[in-house]
Parts: structure tokens; C-alpha cells; sequence
């Protein structure tokens, strides 16, 4: 069997070991109602486990490498002695592409054919792609998972050419490629359309795609500069037909008479087959004369490459989305991490979608901003996330669903857990809820629920009909410290259009920010003294209050520094002395008193004097700080003059009188 002819077993063999691998990401049977879990009966990301870009772009992002990604060396360490083996013989995106670019071969013949594989400048392109992509995953961002060419197939695969198979084949000879419901995805005709695209672009350019956009195949080009297998030219053999560029797929210059580019070999030996006088041939430590070791990169392109990396993650997260108006819909799976690190895990390869059961999981379009773009969203009317599934932890590649267990995620548990997994919470629009607004008899959201004890409780309540009868129903409420978010309410409840029950991304576990809290009065009345409490001193605004998370709303610049020693909240709040001198008081609250003590320890003791204050106390005269357990209190005032510091020093008193004694 000639070389060729095994390449293209080679590549038969592995794009239908990928597509059995997409098609079989499902769990095939019911899933099980109590506490144990579905287990997918093999490792269905392990094809994308071996994604070197993937490998490189998580570790970068989260400086770390996530479980099965090391698999990615067995690609990367053969291409340090191979070349681009992987984008001839493997990759599946590149066969279809290789598939597509033969389709209209015989057009291509002649001088028109070989000059189209000759090397072109724009080749590089992808280089510079590459170089942006790396950049903004060292920023922290995934979006190289765009046009990771796994992950492009796998989310084309899963989300837009199978479910449309599946249809048609149910339409025509009622046959379904899946063992549950027809699936419907947002954005399946858009990823499909793109794909499309993709292919039909070779009936142009053969393997355009490879040769111009592929991030994935610019980085294997570029290991590839130091293996040791090359292409040698027998340059007094040659003939000068140019039949070795007929079927070139990379665009290398394999003619004798140019030098050959390396990075560009896809090593699929079409150029050594047809060469009729044997001049070429592929062996181990190749004569360096004829070849070009290194990728054809103009520094300037590079630089304005890595500089468009950098800004655009900047530049995406600068807008509203991230942490500041935050879409309300954005609902990510069970056990997703924080928001900002999700965005620097997500490749968008879809499988947690193609996965789920209940159809739940769906491609993002706006709702996490640009940068967010195809990552996974649950969108409860079409689907609801499922009480024992555990399936979409199972399946993530890179850990932005950390893999977890039914008794981790608490909704199927016979005892109820402490703290469940939560997505989310619902929310009861009575507007358009039945029992409420229409006097009508309905308790699906309630019967639906599985939170046990249930988030959803009815109430008896006397309304009258539009006749004026009166009338017994039952009405709907929620519990949101029991509601987990899951959905069910939202997709069963019978009103239309926009339903009555309604979930929202508030009270996810992966988020602090993001909770439904009733905060404490904003005003502790222990805390700061009333006016006159203190003589000569009354307060002249409200106290205002801050959390951890928004504390550099007030403090900017130093917030860390706060935040490394543990605060909870701060307080703050303006008074006047004799009505003319105006001072701050601030009262940091940490989680224990060390972080007091390391706040009061940081602070400079120049220029201060010791004062009996708290437990540690100093004056510099316009400011004073001091310590009491957790609290750490700091008072500035704004004029210097006479008898001002001891004022200064009786209000501070004053608030150190009024905080706890013992830790609370």
C-alpha cells in the first residue's frame, strides 16, 4: 500500500472515529431518580482531550492544565519529529476539507491548478491569528475556541448537521440517529451556515481553511520548525512538469526549484506519488538546503497581531456584562466556575449541549456579551435541567463545568443538602400567572418542582371571577432559599409566550455578587455616635455601606489591600464639628480579627503618636486609625487647627464605645 493510499485510511478511519465520538456523546436510557448518577459508559471528551491549542490556551488563561489535557503531548511531541502529521492524517476538519477540495479537481488541472498551489503570502495569516489568540488567552480568555478546529466541528456536528439529520431521517423513514426527542438548538442554522462556508471555500482554494485560518494547524506548523523529517529534492532529476504541485494540499513548494516550507506540509505525499521521475522523496534529517525551516512572519504583522490579542479582551470585558449588568438569562450549567474564569475555559465545542437530555443547553448569541459568544446557556423553556443529570461535568474538556456528583449537586438527595448547586431562581410573574390574574385553578409549577422539601408552595386564597363569583384557589409562591433554578416551573408552566414562572440567573452558587440579599440596614445605629452624642460633633450625611465586592467603588486603588485581609463590609459616614470643621469616619469590618491587626500593621507609624483607643490606637493629628477586634476604624479629618486633633480624638472614642467587645 503506497503512502497516499494509507493517508486516506488514515483519515476514513479517524473522521469516523470523531463522528461515532460526537454522535455518541448521550446518555442512552432513562436517568435515575434517586441518588446515584448517570455515568456516560465511555470518555466522551476524549477526543478532545488530545487538542494541543486547547492544552496550550487553557493553561495560559488559567495558568494551569486541566485533567485530561496532557493527552495533548501525544500530538505535540510526534510533530516535534514528524511535522504536521496531525492535519494530514488525523484531523477531521481537515479531511472533510481535503473531501470537499477534490469534489472539483479536474477544474483545477492545468497551469490555473498548479499555480494555486504554489505558496501564497496570505498563508501566514493564520500565524498572526494565532499570535492574537494566544494573547487574549493569556489575558484570560478562551475565545481561541472559536475556530479551534475541534471545537468548530464538534459544535457544527452537535448542534446543526446531526439534529438536522436526525430530522430528516424521522421525516422520511421515521429514523432517529438519537435516542431522545428531536433536538432543537438557537443558532444551529447560523453554525451550519458558517460550516458551509468553510467547505465550500475548497471548491475555490484547496483546503483554504487549513492553509489561511486554522489557529491549530499554525501552531503544530510552527513545532514542526525543528522535526527531523523532510522532504529531499533530487533537483537533476527533476522534469519541470510541475505535476508535484497537482495535489499539493498544504501549498509547501515541494518543485525542486524552490524551497520547501515545512510548516506549510501537511505530509499527505501526494507530491512524492506523482512525481514520474522519482526527485522527491520524504526521509529522516533531509538536506536543510532546500528547505525552509521557519514560517513565512513579517515582524510588523506579528506585533500588530499580538497587540490586537491584547486589546481585545480589555476591550470585550470593558463593556457592560461581566460585572455590571449582567444579563438576567444568563444561566450557566450546574457547577460552572465564576463567570470571568468560565469565559477563560470555554472552547464552545458544545458538548455539554449535545449532551444534555432535556435539550436545555443552547449556544449563547448576546447574552454574555460578544466575548461569550456560543458558550452554554439554559434556557428553561425549551429545556430544564434535569434533577440527577451530572452528564455536562462528565463531558467538559477544560474544567469550565468542574466535574461533580448527584450528591454534590443536591437536588436528588433522600436527605436534603445543606448547600445544593444552584443555577439560578425562580420568579413568579402574577400578571399572567393563572391563579393570580385569572382566577383559574393551576399547579403545575408547584407539581413540577423537584426541590425537596418544594420551592414552590400553594396558598388558599378567595377571588372572584370575571361574573363577580367568588371562588377558592390555590396561588403559587416561592421559597427562594429552597429554589435551586433548575427550570422545571419555567418550561412546564401552560401560559404561552412568556410564562408566568420565570428563571433568572440570581443566586447561582458560582457567584458571590450575584444573590438575592436582603441587606441589614444600611444604618447600625450602634455603630456610629448621633449628632450631639459627641459633643461639638454632628453627622452630616447618611452612612453608606459597602460590600467586599464593590468596595473599590469607594476606596479605588486600595481595595486589595482590604480585601487580602479578609473585609466583609464598610461603612462610612461624614460629620461636622462646631459647624465648621468636616471630617470622614470609616469603619472596616473584616472576617476575624487578624485581618484588623494586618490592615492596622500596614498602615505607616510616621509621624503618629500612640492613643488609648480600641486595642490598638494611633493619631497623626488630622487622621486617626485604631483596631478593636475585627473593626478597623480610620477618621480623617480635612482642616488643620487648634484643639482639632483632640476633637478628632473624642469622636473616635465616641465610635469605639459603640463596637463589640467580643467578636461577633
Amino acid at each position: 500500500m503506497t503512502l497516499p493510499r494509507l493517508r486516506r485510511l488514515s483519515q476514513i478511519v479517524w473522521l469516523a472515529l470523531f463522528v461515532l465520538h460526537v454522535c455518541n456523546t448521550e446518555y442512552r436510557g432513562s436517568l435515575p431518580s434517586g441518588a446515584t448518577e448517570a455515568r456516560l459508559p465511555f470518555a466522551a471528551r476524549l477526543l478532545l482531550d488530545f487538542d494541543p491549542l486547547a492544552a496550550i490556551a487553557n493553561a495560559l488563561a488559567t495558568r494551569s492544565l486541566y485533567q485530561g489535557l496532557l493527552w495533548s503531548l501525544a500530538i505535540l511531541i510526534p510533530t516535534l519529529f514528524l511535522g504536521r502529521f496531525f492535519c494530514g492524517w488525523m484531523c477531521p476538519l481537515g479531511t472533510l476539507n481535503h473531501f470537499f477540495g477534490n469534489l472539483c479537481s479536474e477544474k483545477k488541472r492545468g497551469l490555473a491548478g498548479i499555480a494555486a498551489n504554489r505558496y501564497q503570502r496570505w498563508q501566514s495569516l493564520k500565524y498572526y491569528l494565532l499570535i492574537a489568540f494566544l494573547a487574549a488567552a493569556f489575558l484570560g480568555g478562551a475565545v481561541v475556541g472559536i475556530m479551534d478546529p475541534l471545537a468548530l466541528l464538534v459544535r457544527t456536528l452537535a448542534l446543526s448537521i446531526l439534529p438536522a439529520l436526525n430530522y430528516t431521517l424521522v421525516a422520511l423513514v421515521n429514523v432517529s440517529v438519537f435516542s431522545f426527542r428531536q433536538p432543537h438548538f438557537r443558532q444551529g442554522f447560523v453554525l451550519g451556515l458558517l460550516f458551509i462556508a468553510i467547505m465550500a471555500l475548497n471548491l475555490r482554494i484547496t483546503r483554504f481553511w487549513c492553509r489561511a485560518l486554522c489557529p491549530l494547524g499554525a501552531l503544530l506548523g510552527l513545532v514542526s520548525r525543528w522535526s527531523i523529517l523532510g522532504l529531499e529534492k533530487r533537483v537533476t532529476q527533476c522534469g519541470d512538469c510541475n505535476r508535484c504541485l497537482l495535489h499539493c494540499q498544504g501549498g509547501d513548494d515541494p518543485i525542486p526549484k524552490a524551497r520547501w516550507r515545512k510548516a506549510e506540509c501537511h505530509l499527505c505525499m501526494n507530491c512524492v506519488a506523482d512525481c514520474p521521475e522519482g526527485a522527491l522523496q520524504f526521509r529522516f534529517f533531509a538536506g536543510a538546503a532546500t528547505t525552509r525551516e521557519s514560517p513565512d512572519l513579517r515582524r510588523r504583522n506579528a506585533l500588530i497581531g499580538l497587540a490586537a490579542g491584547a486589546a481585545a479582551l480589555p476591550m470585550l470585558r470593558a463593556n457592560t456584562g461581566l460585572a455590571v449588568e449582567a444579563n438576567a438569562r444568563l444561566i450557566r450549567p450546574p457547577s460552572s466556575v465564576d463567570e470571568k474564569d468560565f469565559l477563560s475555559r470555554c472552547i464552545r465545542c458544545g458538548e455539554c449541549m449535545k449532551v444534555c437530555p432535556n435539550n436545555a443547553l443552547h449556544p449563547a448569541f448576546s447574552e454574555a456579551g460578544w466575548e461569550g459568544l456560543w458558550t452554554p446557556v439554559l434556557v428553561p423553556r425549551v429545556g430544564y435541567c434535569e434533577t440527577a443529570c451530572t452528564l455536562c461535568g462528565q463531558v467538559c474538556p477544560t474544567g469550565a463545568i468542574w466535574q461533580f456528583s448527584s450528591q454534590e449537586k443536591g437536588w436528588a438527595s433522600v436527605v436534603p443538602t445543606a448547600k445544593p448547586i444552584r443555577i439560578g431562581t425562580a420568579f413568579n410573574d402574577r400578571g399572567r400567572c393563572l391563579a393570580w390574574a385569572m382566577a383559574t385553578e393551576c399547579i403545575v409549577c408547584e407539581e413540577w418542582c423537584p426541590a425537596s422539601p418544594k420551592a414552590i408552595y400553594l396558598r388558599m386564597a378567595e377571588v372572584y371571577d370575571a361574573s363577580g363569583n367568588r371562588k377558592q384557589v390555590r396561588q403559587p409562591y416561592v421559597d427562594p432559599a429552597r429554589c435551586v433554578g433548575c427550570g422545571a416551573c419555567e418550561f412546564a408552566c401552560p401560559v404561552r409566550d412568556r410564562p408566568a414562572m420565570y428563571v433568572t440567573s440570581v443566586g447561582e452558587s458560582r457567584s458571590t455578587t450575584n444573590q438575592l440579599v436582603l441587606r441589614r440596614p444600611v444604618k447600625p445605629p450602634s455603630y456610629f455616635p448621633e449628632s450631639n452624642q459627641v459633643p461639638g460633633w454632628i453627622k452630616s450625611g447618611e452612612t453608606r455601606v459597602f460590600a467586599s465586592s464593590d468596595l473599590w467603588r469607594y476606596v479605588d486603588g486600595d481595595a486589595d489591600r482590604y480585601l487580602q485581609a479578609g473585609v466583609q463590609e464598610t461603612f462610612t459616614t461624614s460629620y461636622r464639628y462646631q459647624d465648621r470643621l468636616d471630617a470622614v469616619a470609616d469603619i472596616h469590618i473584616m472576617s476575624a480579627a487578624t485581618g484588623a491587626v494586618a490592615i492596622f500593621d500596614s498602615e505607616s507609624a510616621a509621624g503618629s503618636r500612640p492613643v488609648p483607643l480600641g486595642d490598638s490606637g494611633r493619631s497623626y493629628g488630622q487622621s486617626i486609625t485604631f483596631r478593636k477586634n475585627r473593626f478597623f476604624v480610620r477618621l480623617v479629618g480635612y482642616e488643620d487647627s487648634a484643639g482639632f486633633e483632640a476633637a478628632l480624638t473624642n469622636l473616635a472614642r465616641g465610635i469605639a464605645a459603640r463596637l463589640p467587645a467580643e467578636e461577633r
